[in-house]
């Protein structure tokens, strides 16, 4: 880290005399993209260290835009979402006048690392600038799925449901390497993500179906570029949840680039206000990211990212205590290459290593005393490798193909005696144990292509195919098919309809169990979806959509719920554990969102979300415990420099829980009393509501800009119920006595911090 703050330092000595009339045409064009046009460019096209060749002028933004490229014989052409793709110039055109075919036509440019997405799919990008000003994703790049419509995200936690769905079906990628459960704190709501936004350039997110290359998760969809790195940074940030540095420099005539970003907190702040007596989980994460332009057809990335955590818990409420320890790291090296005839490829080998001891102890006499250890681990090694193609400029395919090899342990050893009338899952066994010994080899791949065609000036259709298949050495196999279709109707250049159907599925290899000695992997998920959406943008650049959907998980499935509390810090001892076995599932619902322009001193955007998530258990159909029927979110910026002030609301409707129903509410023979869940997710807790705010002032110092910031969660301080928990008190005359105990999620929490950057 050292080294790079140093090379850093004396790089930007060196940038520091460059002309100022002549910046990078990087810098340039972000500068005209933050005035609201889109631009897609490929960095073959323009290279990182392109610098403008004459003053840039001009009273609008195309006029810069024209002024900025002609001199560098390239132009632009308007394309049909009303985005400008950066081209050559063609021969024998006017200098400075855009060359446009007409706005239905497919664009023919064939990109690396570039703005341009081949998707045809409703989808939504979130810049790192609005990630750092945005309140809800609280400095976690993974949160900025939650200010999707359809997300649902209950309190504070980086855990998100997509459209109804579990919080494990949710694709993450970074740079295009597959990231499993990116939490710190996963045995405390997953509170927080390893990913800084410091780190990205930007996340795209898909909530319904995703390109085919996104495979194996049947929620949703995070795709996270890292930074680009076009001239020397520095930035450093503190707050009462700790210190990050970010710091990068270009090199070897702007051919590379390189950053680091380094995180060491104490997330006291929001764990403590959680519960003061939780204990102090301390977090940190490195992100390593290089980039090489050997030539001008070929690049290479390579990445590194590091998570290490020691956190030791105690609960005062409940006499647990639980320690853990553990590490996980990421590395991949990636080329990409342009072939002639507009063909390009990309090779990607990662490696993934993982493992966590976890001890714990629980000690509450009128209920449960016990003690668990755990040792988990594994080792994922990947080779990706994918073409694509534009041979005409209605036609584009892509094909692609990923095999792992998988090595995992899975350790546990620990019971629990439960006093009556408790007992797991309130059944009458008083003991319960929680032990299994599974050490295995697996092996998965996938095969998967794609085909778009512009059936006509205004139709655009998709198509794509996967196959996923996994099989353990010495063990079970499987293998999945995976269909998509996609069509993109232009109604007018401003109003477009999306119609889209599509088979997918979920197998996961990292959780088996044993079954009578032989493994036993988890159930194959198989959803069957189908989205239907229209947008429209207006002449002032405020757009609206809504957005249909439907999602039937026709195979049965089971999985473990707690019915009460969930921040029990040993879940596997818990007294409210319950297997659930639903034949089916259902996810419905209607999203409507309007957006204004970001450029604007005052932006926002605001939805609202009818939806439903049920499973059918026992042939009745049941609510999910994140079903939500009705939630609203609005988001809104104003900036005044030095000022800006973000704030974001959400409310939704409670979400559904399991009573507990006793006999009777006070007892001096635990014998003599029965306790019994109600119907499964039977009754509803209170509506969900939260103000968060984000208060900035920034000011140059010295070479860079000093800012200050004021984050506050729960602004209105609504404490929104969460939960119920239940515990028992002895009188000194021998009475026992149930207390149902209402736990808020995380109420009003300031959080301060400084940050300077170059």
């Amino acid at each position: 880290m050292l080294a790079v703050l140093l090379l850093a330092a004396g790089h930007w000595a060196t940038a520091a005399a460059a002309r100022a009339d002549h910046p990078l045409v990087t810098q340039v064009l972000e500068r005209i993209a933050r005035t609201g046009i889109r631009l897609i460019y490929s960095s073959q096209v323009i290279p990182a260290g392109l610098r403008a060749r004459q003053p840039v002028h001009g009273t609008t933004a195309l006029e810069q835009l024209h002024s900025l490229l002609a001199p560098l014989g390239l132009s632009v052409r308007r394309v049909a979402s009303g985005a400008y793709v950066i081209v050559p110039a063609p021969k024998g055109a006017v200098r400075g006048e855009s060359s446009e075919p007409p706005a239905t036509m497919l664009a023919r440019v064939v990109v690396q690392t570039s703005r341009y997405r081949t998707s045809i799919l409703s989808s939504r990008t979130a810049t790192r600038t609005e990630l750092e000003n945005s309140p809800e994703t609280h400095n976690d790049a993974v949160r900025a799925l939650q200010v999707i419509p359809g997300t649902t995200a209950a309190g504070y936690t980086a855990r998100t449901h997509v459209r109804g769905s579990r919080d494990d079906e949710v694709l993450f990628r970074y740079d295009g390497v597959t990231l499993h459960e990116p939490y710190h704190l996963k045995e405390l709501q997953s509170l927080f993500s390893p990913v800084d936004p410091l780190a990205v350039a930007s996340v795209t997110a898909w909530t319904g179906l995703a390109p085919i290359e996104y495979g194996n998760a049947i929620g949703g969809v995070v795709s996270m570029r890292p930074r680009r790195i076009t001239r020397p940074t520095l930035d450093l940030q503190l707050s009462e949840q700790g210190a990050s540095a970010m710091a990068g420099t270009v090199f070897g005539a702007g051919r590379g680039s390189v950053f680091a970003d380094l995180r060491l907190q104490n997330q006291f702040a929001p764990v403590g206000w959680i519960d003061s007596g939780i204990g102090k989980p301390t977090l940190n994460d490195l992100i390593v990211h290089g980039t090489w332009a050997a030539s001008a057809r070929t690049r290479f990335a390579a990445g590194v990212l590091a998570i290490d955590d020691r956190r030791k818990y105690f609960s005062t409420e409940n006499q647990q205590s639980k320690g853990v320890s553990g590490s996980e790291y990421y590395a991949w090296l990636r080329l990409d290459h342009l072939f002639p005839h507009s063909v390009s490829s990309m090779t990607e080998l990662s490696a993934e290593q993982s493992h966590e001891n976890v001890s714990g102890s629980v000690d509450e006499p009128t209920i449960v005393t016990g003690s668990l250890f755990e040792h988990s681990s594994h080792a994922i090694y990947t080779l990706r490798e994918e073409v694509r193609a534009v041979p005409t400029a209605r036609w584009y395919w892509h094909l692609g193909a990923a095999a792992s090899w998988v090595n995992l342990v899975d350790l546990s050893a620990g019971s629990a005696l439960f006093a009556p009338p408790f007992y797991p899952g309130l059944q009458p066994v008083s003991t319960v144990l929680a032990n299994e010994s599974i050490a295995a080899h697996a092996f998965t791949y996938a095969l998967y292509g794609s085909a778009r065609w512009q059936a006509g000036r205004r139709t655009t259709i998709d198509l794509g195919v996967r196959r996923n298949a996994r099989h353990y050495i010495g063990g079970p196999g499987d293998a999945q098919w995976n269909v998509r279709a996609n069509l993109r109707y232009l109604l007018t250049s401003r109003t477009t309809l999306r119609l889209g159907w599509g088979q997918q599925t979920q197998a996961s290899v990292l959780d088996p169990h044993l079954e009578h000695g032989r493994f036993d992997p988890q159930d194959v998920r198989r959803v069957t979806q189908t989205d239907f959406s229209m947008d429209h943008r207006f002449v002032d650049r405020t757009a609206v959509r809504a957005e249909l959907y439907y999602k039937d998980e026709g195979s049965p499935s089971s999985y473990s719920a707690h019915v009460f509390s969930p921040f029990a810090l040993l879940p596997e001892l818990a007294v409210d554990r319950v297997h659930i076995v639903s034949q089916r599932s259902r996810m419905y619902g209607v999203e409507l969102s309007a957006a204004t322009d970001e450029s604007r001193p005052l932006s926002g955007t605001v939805s609202y979300a009818w939806s439903r998530a049920e499973d059918q258990i026992g042939g009745v159909w049941v609510p999910r415990s994140w079903d939500e029927p009705s939630s609203v979110k609005v988001n809104a910026l104003w900036r005044h420099a030095p000022f800006a002030t973000a704030a974001s609301l959400t409310w939704h409707s409670g979400w559904p829980y399991t009573p507990l129903l006793a006999s009777a509410l006070s007892w001096t023979d635990p014998a003599a009393v029965q306790l019994a869940f109600g119907r499964f997710n039977s009754a509803r807790l209170p509506s969900f509501f939260t103000l968060d705010l984000r208060f900035s002032w920034q000011h140059r110092l010295g070479r860079g800009t000093f800012q200050a910031f004021l984050d506050i969660y729960d602004a209105t301080n609504a404490a929104s119920t969460c939960c119920y928990s239940y515990s028992v008190y002895r009188s000194e005359s021998g009475v026992y006595t149930l207390s149902q105990t209402r736990s808020p999620w995380l109420d009003f929490t300031p959080i301060f911090g400084v940050r300077w950057h170059l």
